[in-house]
C-alpha cells in the first residue's frame, strides 16, 4: 500500500472508466430591444433569450409541458452519488506531542483495537435507520512504509475496515484505510517521503471509499464504526477535520428506461454523439469511446475538460467530467430483461474526470472555495442539463427514470443553472465540418474551381468532364478530390458529392458570394491582424467565419464583416451575430473589443442587402429594432 499523504490513488484512462463501476443493484455494472412584429418578436425572443425559460413536465406523469423560470429553484429528478473518494486528516487542535500540534491518540486507539476477528466481535450495527456490519473479507491489517520513531517496531501498521448495510444487495458500503500522520514522515532507511507535507500535524490520516453513500454521510459513518470499536468519537469531532482534508473522486448516477436511453442518450446522432462533436470541434480536450457489441450503449462515455464544460454551461467549471452510460457486463437482451429487474435498464453516469481535469483533489470544506459541496452541486447541475440537451424530462417522470435499490427516481427542489443546447445536431455538425473546405487557405485557385463546375451541375460527371468544365487538368481533378475527400468521392472515373445534403449546403455557401468567382481565385478573405497573437486561423472566431462563409477584415475602427450574400431572416441573423460575439469573445479580449465595434453587411430577406451596420452595443448584446443604426 502507497504511503502518499492525502494523494488519489491512480488514475486510469477512459478504458478504466468505460470498465466495471461499482454495482448497486447486486451484479456488477456499471437581449433585444426597440419594437418588431409580434410573430417576429416572439421568434427573436426564443433565438436570442439568454436560456431564462425552459420547457418541463408540470408533474411527473404529465404529457402537457409548461414554461418555468430557471432562474429560482426547481423541481428536477435527483440524482445519487455512486462512487466517492476522500482523504480525511483528524487531529485534536488543543493537543501537541514533540512540539507539533495533535497526538497519536487517535491512530494509537485503532491499534489496539484492532482484532482479526473484529467482523465478529462487532456484530450487527445501526446507522441511519440501517443495519451495518462489517465485510471481513475486505478488513486487514498491513506493514506500512512509514517509520517509527520511538516505538517498538520499525514501521507502523496501517489498517482497513470495510463496512456495508445489511440490505440484501450489500452495495451500500464504505472502507476506512487508518495510516498515521506524522510531522517529517521518512521511511526506514530515513528517506523524507516526499507525498507527506512536512508540516503534518500529529493525528489520523484515514482514506475513505464508498458507494452509494452521500459525502456528508461519510464521517458520521466513521464515528458510528468508532463507537462499535470503543474508540472515542472526541477525536472524529468536526473541529478535528484538519484543512488538508480533501475529496478526489465523486460519480453520480440515475436510471433510464432502455428505449429513452438508446433513443436520447446512446442511439445515432443522439447526446453522447453530440458531445462529442462538440468537443472535437471546439479547443480543449477529450475522448469518446464506445463498445454496442452485446447490446446498444453497453458501455458508452464521452469526457470533456472543464474548458469545453464551460462553452457548454455559460459558466466557469470546477473540472473535467465523463459522461457515462453503461449496462451491466452481463447486460439483459431485450427478450430476457423482465420489467421487475432494473438491470434491464441503463445508468446515466457524471464522473470527475481527473484525466480531464486540471486539478486532483478539492477540498473537504472551504469557505469560498470549490469544495465537495461545490463539487456535488456542478455533477448534479451538469447531469441535468446533459438530461435537457438530450430531450429528456427534467422531473421524474417514473416512465423515463427506473428506480432501483439506490435510485429511488424522485425529485426535488434545487436552484440549478440550466441552459439551452448549444450542440447542432450530428448531422449539421458533420455538414459543418465538410463544407468548411470553402475557406480552406491550403486549396489552389484550380482546386477550388474544380469544387464549383462539380457544384455547378457536374455532380456525377466524369473526370474528364470535370476537367473541362474547370478549365484544369485530370491530375487536377484528381487532387480536388484528394483535398476535398470529405465532402466528395471518386468512383469508376467519375466525382460526385458525399450525398445531396452536403451538396445543397455548399451550394448554399457558395451562394453567400455574389460572383463565385470571389470564392475561387481567393477564397474567403483570411482574418487580417498585425496582431497575429489576438486572431490565428484555429481560434474560435475564425472558425466561426469559416463554417459560415464569412469575410472578415481589419479597420481603423474595428472589423468589417461581411455574412455573405446569402438572403437570411431576423432570426437567423440575430443567431448568426450571437453566435459570433460568443466566439470572439473566446478568442480574446482584443477581439471581442474590436468585433462588436465592427460594421456589418449581409442580405436580408424581403429587404436585400444591407452594409454599414451596427448591430451590437458595447455589452455585447444583438440589438435588433424595425430599423438598425447606420
Amino acid at each position: 500500500m502507497s504511503d502518499d499523504y492525502l494523494e488519489p490513488g491512480p488514475q486510469g484512462d477512459l478504458d478504466e472508466l468505460l470498465g466495471d463501476a461499482e454495482p448497486v443493484t447486486g451484479e456488477d455494472e456499471d437581449s433585444i430591444e426597440g419594437v418588431v412584429d409580434s410573430d417576429e418578436a416572439r421568434e427573436l425572443r426564443d433565438a436570442a433569450s439568454e436560456g431564462t425559460r425552459q420547457v418541463h413536465p408540470s408533474s411527473p406523469e404529465a404529457t402537457e409541458y409548461r414554461t418555468f423560470d430557471v432562474e429560482g429553484p426547481i423541481e428536477c429528478v435527483e440524482p445519487r452519488v455512486h462512487a466517492f473518494g476522500a482523504h480525511l486528516l483528524f487531529s485534536q487542535p488543543e493537543t501537541s506531542q514533540n512540539g507539533h500540534p495533535g497526538s497519536l491518540s487517535p491512530y494509537d486507539a485503532i491499534v489496539s483495537q484492532y482484532e482479526p476477528s473484529i467482523a465478529d466481535d462487532v456484530g450487527s450495527f445501526v446507522f441511519g435507520d440501517e443495519l451495518w456490519e462489517i465485510n471481513p473479507d475486505k478488513t486487514k491489517y498491513w506493514s506500512g512504509g512509514i517509520a517509527a520513531p520511538m516505538r517498538p517496531y520499525e514501521t507502523f501498521n496501517e489498517y482497513q475496515i470495510a463496512v456495508r448495510a445489511q440490505d440484501g444487495l450489500g452495495e451500500r458500503k464504505a472502507s476506512f484505510q487508518f495510516r498515521p500522520s506524522l510531522p517529517d514522515a521518512r521511511t526506514a532507511d530515513g528517506e523524507r517521503i516526499g507525498s507527506m507535507p512536512e508540516d503534518l500535524p500529529y493525528g489520523l490520516r484515514v482514506q475513505a471509499n464508498s458507494s452509494n453513500l452521500e459525502p456528508d454521510e461519510v464521517i458520521p459513518l466513521l464515528r458510528r464504526l468508532a463507537e462499535e470499536l470503543d474508540i472515542s468519537t472526541h477525536y472524529f469531532r468536526e473541529e478535528c477535520v484538519h484543512e488538508h482534508s480533501n475529496a478526489y473522486q465523486m460519480e453520480m448516477y440515475l436510471r433510464l428506461d432502455r428505449g429513452a436511453g438508446e433513443q436520447h442518450v446512446a442511439g445515432q446522432g443522439a447526446v453522447l454523439d453530440q458531445l462529442a462533436l462538440f468537443g472535437s470541434n471546439n479547443r480543449g480536450k477529450g475522448e469518446y469511446k464506445w463498445d454496442n457489441e452485446k447490446v446498444v450503449g453497453h458501455r458508452n462515455a464521452v469526457a470533456l475538460d472543464e474548458s469545453t464544460w464551460k462553452k457548454l454551461t455559460e459558466k466557469p467549471n470546477g473540472v473535467g467530467k465523463l459522461v457515462k452510460y453503461y449496462h451491466p457486463e452481463f447486460a439483459r437482451s431485450e427478450e430476457t430483461s423482465s420489467a421487475d429487474d432494473p438491470l434491464s435498464d441503463p445508468k446515466l453516469e457524471l464522473q470527475w474526470s481527473k484525466d480531464y481535469s486540471d486539478r486532483a483533489s478539492v477540498p473537504w470544506s472551504e469557505e469560498g472555495a470549490f469544495d465537495v459541496e461545490a463539487l456535488r452541486t456542478e455533477l448534479d447541475e451538469s447531469l441535468v442539463n446533459v438530461l435537457l440537451w438530450a430531450g429528456l424530462p427534467t422531473r421524474a417522470d417514473p416512465r423515463v427514470y427506473t428506480a432501483d435499490h439506490y435510485f429511488e427516481a424522485t425529485e426535488s427542489e434545487r436552484d440549478l443553472d440550466l441552459v439551452d443546447n448549444k450542440m447542432p445536431s450530428v448531422r449539421e455538425g458533420e455538414e459543418q465540418q465538410a463544407v468548411a473546405h470553402f475557406a480552406r487557405g491550403d486549396a489552389t485557385e484550380s482546386e477550388r474551381s474544380v469544387l464549383a463546375a462539380l457544384t455547378d451541375g457536374g455532380d456525377g460527371a466524369g473526370v474528364d468532364e470535370l476537367a473541362e468544365l474547370s478549365d484544369t487538368s485530370r491530375s487536377t481533378v484528381y487532387r480536388a478530390a484528394e483535398k476535398f475527400d470529405d465532402l466528395v468521392e471518386v468512383a469508376n472515373a467519375k466525382m460526385s458529392f458525399e450525398d445531396s445534403l452536403i451538396r445543397e449546403k455548399f451550394q448554399d455557401l457558395l451562394n453567400t458570394f455574389e460572383d463565385v468567382t470571389d470564392w475561387v481565385v481567393g477564397g474567403v478573405r483570411q482574418l487580417a491582424s498585425a496582431e497575429t497573437e489576438m486572431i490565428d486561423q484555429d481560434s474560435a472566431l475564425a472558425r466561426w467565419a469559416r463554417r459560415h462563409g464569412i469575410s472578415i477584415t481589419e479597420s481603423v475602427d474595428g472589423m468589417v464583416v461581411d455574412l455573405g450574400g446569402q438572403p437570411l431572416s431576423r432570426v437567423e441573423l440575430v443567431k448568426l451575430i450571437r453566435a459570433g460575439v460568443d466566439a470572439a469573445e473566446d478568442t480574446g479580449s482584443m477581439a471581442y473589443r474590436k468585433f462588436i465595434s465592427g460594421e456589418f453587411s449581409w442580405t436580408e430577406k424581403e429587404k436585400g442587402r444591407r452594409t454599414g451596420q451596427r448591430p451590437i452595443n458595447r455589452n455585447g448584446d444583438v440589438l435588433f429594432s424595425s430599423k438598425l443604426p447606420r
